[in-house]
């Protein structure tokens, strides 16, 4: 009788690691050369097998790798992101410097005076912790200023006397880089220049080009095809045309880029530019934080920030740019409907939140929390750059307002079990940065809704809390209810005369079916936290 031949093994193309590929060399070799029964380490072929499941190991480590570059959901490399979104059109956010808005505040003169605040003026952040002090600058044009006239308002201030103040001057984090040299050109079309300094503020480039006769200024472009004009019309870039790009890189490293049209002459040291530097999301500061005048202006007695710095960023996160560039590209730098409004604010980099409503066809209500760690009001100067950048982009007739996220703070008091073994004010502290951490500015979003078991969830997380019950928790902008004329209405006695186990029940200020709602436009926030600590036995 004749022997059926056997059967090869199965090839599984899942078991890619050392292990397997040397269990699936030893299968073929047991089917193909069945008189070689040594599998000890010492035998020759054994090491032979185990050399060439190691280099197999590599090898396919390193395609699957590749593989994973290619899809920018799974590509881990931010250069590849990088270069595959821009195959789209869509390029990543770089670092975008904070904004604030200050208030200046003058000696009261007797008689007329006016007073400049120059293009250009500096002003810093007071040191506090060591920590570095931050440059802020106005660059808007110059601004005079008629002390004694409606452009401010009077005041009294218990140290300096009878004063006036000049509300909302918006100023900029970065500092001034000036003539820094590139390089040499060679002539050579497509030629490259790398920026020395990273964080650049893209808008504030201007790039240079000795061409023999001086320094010419040249063109920045989006694309060195064509360009948008103001009008919405493209615009083709004819071979003459002193035009570049600006690219910035997976390290956030900003390259000049030539085309291929018109080049620069051959040179040395030809080619310079002069720019801005930002700290990105290190700008925003806290309120009363911009204090000192770099700048000398007259009668200036005293400067601050209201309200904190806003709409820093670091460059845009991988992930960020992953969900948001499908968004972005169907939408083809045109904004028409809600979603086209939203894709686009997140692309400026300025903005953390964002939700868009259209009140009629030709308004566009545009609700912002701006970028940062924290809720922050929209700097007017912010607001103003959001308007600018969707001029060229909105419908014709469209109106576009740039609100304010609400903010809605939320009140919680939870009373806890402790472990004696623990340290209950160890406890307690690391109960108030859970539920800090639940409502933490990047973890919630506008018409988040909120469920108080979400709270018991991580406060009984932290170690040492054996039990734990939330007595209120409501939002703070909610006036509590009337307890007496809630009783009176279902007809039971007044709150003195329950029991005790009612009144307790009754006087918990828990949201209705322990849920608090959030408007379509609100974020939530931590208001008031009161954490309350009782020890017992295991």
């Amino acid at each position: 009788m004749t022997t059926p031949p056997a059967t090869p093994p199965a090839i599984d193309y899942t078991d890619k690691d050392f292990r397997s590929l040397r269990d699936a060399m030893l299968r073929l070799a047991r089917l193909r050369l069945p008189e070689w029964t040594d599998e000890s380490p010492a035998d020759l072929g054994m090491l032979m097998v185990d050399l060439f499941a190691y280099a197999g190991d590599v090898m396919l480590y390193y395609q699957d790798r590749i593989a994973s570059e290619l899809f920018p959901g799974t590509a881990t490399e931010r250069q590849s992101v990088v270069d595959l979104l821009r195959l789209i059109g869509y390029e990543l956010s770089p670092a975008v410097p904070a904004v604030a808005d200050l208030l200046l505040t003058f000696t009261r003169p007797t008689t007329a005076q006016r007073v400049r605040v120059a293009h250009g003026s500096r002003f810093a952040s007071r040191s506090q912790d060591g920590a570095a002090v931050l440059e802020y600058v106005y660059l808007g044009p110059d601004l005079d200023l008629d002390l004694l006239s409606d452009q401010l308002r009077p005041g009294e201030d218990p140290d300096l006397g009878p004063v006036v103040h000049y509300d909302g001057l918006p100023v900029e984090q970065s500092v001034a880089v000036e003539d820094v040299v590139l390089g040499s050109s060679t002539g050579e079309p497509n030629q490259t220049f790398r920026l020395p300094d990273p964080t650049v503020v893209v808008d504030s480039v201007v790039v240079q080009v000795n061409e023999g006769a001086g320094w010419v200024t040249w063109d920045r472009r989006d694309s060195l095809l064509f360009d948008i004009s103001a009008d919405g019309r493209a615009v083709f870039s004819h071979p003459e045309a002193r035009h570049y790009q600006l690219l910035i890189d997976g390290t956030g490293t900003a390259h000049v880029v030539f085309g291929a049209g018109r080049r620069p002459p051959v040179g040395l040291s030809n080619v310079r530019a002069s720019y801005r530097v930002c700290r990105g999301a290190a700008g925003n500061l806290g309120a009363g934080a911009i204090t000192q005048p770099l700048t000398p202006v007259p009668s200036l007695r005293a400067v601050v920030n209201p309200q904190g710095a806003a709409g820093g960023g670091d460059a845009e996160r991988t992930d960020h740019a992953a969900k948001y560039a499908p968004f972005a590209f169907r939408s083809t730098n045109r904004a028409v409907t809600t979603s086209d409004y939203v894709a686009l604010a997140h692309s400026t980099g300025t903005v953390a939140k964002a939700r868009a409503y259209s009140a009629s066809w030709n308004r566009i209500d545009l609700y912002v929390a701006p970028a940062g760690d924290s809720f922050r009001p929209v700097p007017e100067a912010l607001r103003h750059r959001l308007i600018g950048y969707f001029e060229d982009k909105r419908m014709a007739g469209t109106l576009v307002r740039v609100l304010d996220a609400q903010a809605v703070p939320v009140d919680i008091t939870i009373e806890l079990l402790t472990d004696e073994r623990f340290v209950s004010d160890a406890v307690a502290s690391h109960v108030e940065a859970a539920i800090a951490g639940l409502l933490a500015f990047d973890r919630v979003d506008f018409a988040q809704t909120l469920y108080q078991s979400d709270f018991y969830a991580v406060a009984e997380a932290v170690p040492g809390v054996l039990s734990s019950t939330i007595t209120t928790l409501r939002r703070a902008d909610r006036p509590p209810a009337d307890l007496d004329a809630e009783l009176a209405r279902h007809n039971l006695p007044p709150l003195a005369e329950l029991p005790p186990f009612l009144r307790e029940a009754a006087l918990s200020n828990i949201a209705t079916e322990g849920r608090i709602d959030i408007g379509e436009f609100e974020i939530p926030v931590l208001g008031a936290l009161d954490v309350r600590v009782r020890t017992g036995a295991v």
